[in-house]
């Protein structure tokens, strides 16, 4: 599917990577049809999850998994019927916000996406959880080392 994108211009893009939405993501409930766009760059891969019949929005993901070593995200039930109802058949990305200064740059590890890729659905959830973070930095704030003088 071809789709035009802020960020690249006109892009294909597989099927398999359409996913509806019939929900939206909050505060874009009018987009119902998203596009994971994947780069790799040197060892890593940049994710976007793009709107496919506009081209906005675009959001930077992540793969929380890779952000936080111990993300065990819990959906509610009627979540996860909507997905499909098998744990097993979902991934999760988390959005970015990325400002200037990308040293600030934070995810929403409360409100992932959660896909199907089997059957291209996903939704946008409030995990179950509650210890899981809207603004989780990704890059920790370095502590200045004091240098002796001597």
């Amino acid at each position: 599917m071809l789709i035009n994108t802020a960020v690249f211009g006109p892009i294909e893009v597989a099927e398999e990577n359409i996913f509806h939405m019939p929900e939206g993501l909050y505060g874009f409930d009018g987009v119902e049809s998203y596009a994971l766009v994947t780069k790799q760059e040197d060892d890593a891969t940049l994710m976007w999850f793009q709107a496919a019949e506009q081209s906005v929005p675009c959001f930077v993901v992540f793969n929380p998994f890779e952000v936080v070593d111990d993300y065990r995200p819990q959906l509610e039930k009627s979540d996860l019927r909507a997905l499909g109802g098998d744990p097993g058949a979902l991934s999760y990305l988390v959005i970015a916000v990325v400002p200037d200064d990308i040293t600030q740059t934070t995810v929403n590890l409360k409100s992932p996406i959660v896909l199907n890729r089997g059957e291209r659905i996903a939704r946008q959830v409030i995990l179950a959880n509650q210890n899981y973070p809207i603004q989780f930095r990704l890059v920790e704030e370095e502590v200045p080392v004091a240098v002796a003088k001597g």
